[in-house]
């Protein structure tokens, strides 16, 4: 036996076992723990004209004990000290230089690993749903980290009955696609283009959509500490032409929002919680999008009041809410709460609560016109919009966000969805601003990427291994599973050891696997497989020969009986109303058979040999139907077979000579193509042909009137003849009882001198020969 040991080679373990001394430093983050290991702090020297040196105490030799653990290696390999005791050097420091206490500078190890955690914590930041990085809706004071970037795309979905009036059956589609890239450690740039379209059945037009709304963005951030950042961002809204794409420069909206980011997870003691607080001034500019409009809906008016106290020409509150048309500016403040709670390696589950507040700013100096009720003049005329100065702060949109961000174990991809409840604005409308709908339904699908490669984790160790000496050799055993009496391979073969604990091996695509190695002796192998009958085979790993060091390969072929390759039929005989009882049955294919179905119109096989199975259906007041259905190995076929019922009054007849149908069979236009209102009529001729196998010689004669050409004519009647003989074949009728022919316009019945003419001159027949 030669023995080893094993020991992490990093600055931190040499200084620690005193095969170096470093320099210790003021800014040290763990002279506690390096204090208790050399002994109790020295008081500073007194101060002196030259610096005397001292020199550093020197242990007395004793096993050391080993480092704190590093990166989880102490988990991994143990505690367990050296064999052997090693003593600190002796390092002579100038007493000027002596610290009063001895803290430990952080290794390199350590603060890669700090940076990689930071980094890959930063990275599960992603977007809100108009762009910048953080929640649903409330923005972070912070990023991912520098070069990454993120892109979502989302939806939201809202849908009342009794929204803004009763019974409007108001809803609405909406979609954003959106964009954030972190250029530098401390500044976003983010941009989003929102899409959705608002229907509302007390509204007219009830359809308004809008197309390619585009918000653009900024935002700046700094971590104050670990744990707190401070920032602000600028937004600019463009907005585009009612129900068309252009931007409309004079109604750009713009937003100034100070951010504030708690992420309790930067603490010492680390907790998963993030606190966000926004507030923001929105420069509204969103009514310009309309003012044309309510001008010429003024000028159309036949007896006008002053503009300033007619209302019959403003927005009502349905176009409000689908255009997201504010006549103010908003003071908006934010709250929201996110616990970043992980679930499983690489899973993570983060639950978030916000909270919003939007207060308006009348900065336009907008006059709102206001008609009180004849009984509570406090609220206005039913039907009609309240005013801010009257409603107060109930008008004021307010809403309660819930919602769960899931990262699942694929790098850079979240999964959110979220519900807006509102809270205020909801029952109370007021012409300047867009209602507030009772809940919205938001779900997005983001996904992040990082440009900065992550830096390779590199440890130097040395690892200690038991190595013995002159071990016998061993075997292995190649073999290879085969169907019974045949070379055919069993791929997927399970090859299990009996008695003993080695896991089970898979064999390949070829029947082959090579087990573990073995000790001299008979080793019994145990194989099964869903297709066969289970087995046994063995093996014997032969004594090695004197002197042999190489381990051995002994070859073995196992055979499997298959099970028997059958399967099952379960099926319907089923019509417009419903099962079909009593239904006899004729299959033929790779077996015959004879069946009626029971009570329930259900027809059952077991054990037939796999194939295709052609059935015959007759019922009685049902038309004959062929139909086809396949049977597969170890499988059950579940086909349903549907019936047409016989017509009360039938449209085909057979005489000695011809087939007589009494509506024509009917084509597209100058085509072959049989329409769809000929199809129950082909289905009635082929079930006559079925129950007459006394016609074994049928013409099928395709006629045209003169119109279009004889040689057109020739043509087209020949395709129309072959495309009802491929139809009646493809349901059932023996090909060799069919013969196609085109007659085009040699055979009129009556001259084609008017159009109700031509038309019984255009006909398929069908001529018994």
């Amino acid at each position: 036996m030669r023995f080893a040991r094993l020991a992490v080679l990093s600055l931190l373990t040499l200084s620690h076992l005193g095969v170096v001394t470093p320099r210790v430093h003021a800014q040290g983050d763990f002279g506690d723990e390096f204090d208790d290991e050399f002994g109790p702090p020295r008081p500073a020297p007194a101060p002196a004209p030259a610096p005397t040196p001292t020199p550093r105490a020197t242990p007395a030799p004793a096993p050391v004990a080993p480092p704190a653990a590093v990166d989880g290696f102490d988990d991994e390999f143990g505690t367990e000290a050296p064999p052997t005791a090693r003593t600190t050097s002796v390092e002579t420091v100038p007493a000027a230089e002596a610290p009063a206490t001895a803290p430990a500078p952080r290794s390199a190890s350590q603060a890669a690993d700090d940076e990689r955690e930071l980094r890959l914590r930063l990275f599960r930041a992603h977007n809100t749903y108009l762009g910048p990085t953080g929640g649903i809706h409330v923005v972070g004071a912070d990023s991912g980290p520098r070069g990454t970037f993120r892109v979502a795309l989302g939806g939201e979905f809202f849908r009342s009955n009794g929204f803004l009036t009763a019974g409007d059956g108001a809803q609405r589609f909406g979609g954003a696609l959106s964009l954030s890239w972190t250029a530098h450690q401390n500044l976003e740039v983010f941009a989003s283009i929102l899409s959705y379209a608002t229907t509302n059945g007390g509204s007219d037009p009830n359809l308004i959509q809008v197309l390619g709304d585009t918000h653009l963005g900024i935002k700046g951030f700094h971590w104050v500490t670990p744990f707190l950042a401070v920032g602000g961002d600028l937004d600019l809204n463009l907005l585009n032409h009612v129900g068309d794409i252009g931007v409309v420069l004079r109604s750009t909206s713009l937003g100034i929002r100070a951010n504030l980011t708690a992420d309790l997870r930067g603490l010492d003691h680390a907790i998963p919680f993030i606190v966000r607080f926004n507030a923001r001034y929105w420069m509204d500019n969103s009514s310009q999008l309309i003012e044309s409009t309510e001008r010429q809906r003024y000028a159309g008016l036949a007896d006008p009041l002053p503009v300033e106290d007619e209302r019959r020409h403003l927005l009502t509150a349905a176009e409000r809410f689908a255009l997201e048309v504010n006549r103010t500016d908003f003071m908006d403040l934010s709250l929201g709460l996110e616990a970043p709670l992980r679930a499983a390696e690489d899973f993570y589950i983060h639950p978030m609560v916000e909270w919003n507040w939007r207060i308006p700013v009348n900065r336009q100096g907008y006059d709102c016109v206001f008609v009180p009720d004849a009984t509570r003049p406090g609220r206005p005329e039913a039907g009609d919009d309240g005013c801010l100065d009257i409603q107060g702060v109930s008008s004021f949109p307010m809403t309660l966000s819930l919602g769960v961000r899931v990262l699942p174990p694929v790098r850079g991809l979240a999964l959110t969805v979220a519900a807006d409840i509102g809270l205020t604005g909801v029952n109370t409308v007021v012409r300047e601003l867009a209602p507030t709908q009772p809940y919205n339904i938001l779900f997005a699908a983001s996904y992040a990427y990082d440009t900065v490669l992550p830096v390779p984790e590199i440890r130097e160790v040395e690892v200690v291994r038991e190595v013995q000496v002159g071990a016998p050799p061993r075997g292995r055993i190649a073999g290879v599973a085969v169907e019974q009496g045949t070379d055919t391979p069993i791929s997927g073969a399970i090859v299990r050891f009996p008695g003993r604990t080695e896991t089970a091996l898979l064999a390949g695509a070829d029947g082959s696997f090579v087990t573990y190695l073995f000790d001299p002796g008979s080793i019994e192998l145990a194989l099964e497989h869903p297709e066969y009958r289970p087995g046994t085979c063995s093996a014997t790993i032969p004594e090695p020969a004197a002197g042999a060091t190489e381990d051995m390969r002994v070859e073995v072929r196992c055979e499997l009986e298959a099970l028997p390759r059958r399967g099952n039929v379960d099926g319907r005989v089923v019509d417009e109303d419903g099962p079909v009882s009593g239904a006899t049955m004729e299959l033929s294919g790779p077996s015959s058979h004879q069946l009626v179905t029971d009570g329930s119109g259900a027809f059952r096989l077991e054990s037939v040999p796999p194939g295709v199975y052609d059935a015959r259906v007759e019922a009685e007041g049902h038309l004959i139907k062929l139909a086809q259905f396949e049977v597969v190995a170890r499988e059950t076929a579940r086909p349903e077979i549907t019936l047409l019922r016989r017509p009360r009054r039938s449209l085909v007849r057979v005489t000695a000579r011809a087939i007589v149908i009494r509506r024509q069979i009917n084509f597209a236009t100058d085509s072959d193509e049989i329409l769809e209102q000929s199809f129950d009529l082909m289905e009635e001729i082929a079930d006559v042909i079925l129950r007459n196998p006394q016609l074994t010689s049928i013409e099928i004669q395709g006629h045209t009137d003169d119109r279009g050409g004889r040689e057109h004519n020739d043509e087209l009647s020949q395709r129309r003849a072959d495309a009802v003989r491929t139809w009646l074949v493809q349901h059932g009728v023996e090909a060799h009882r069919l013969r196609a022919v085109g007659y085009g316009q040699t055979r009129p019945l009556v001259p084609n001198i008017t159009s109700s003419n031509r038309a019984r001159n255009r006909r398929v027949q069908f001529v018994v020969e």
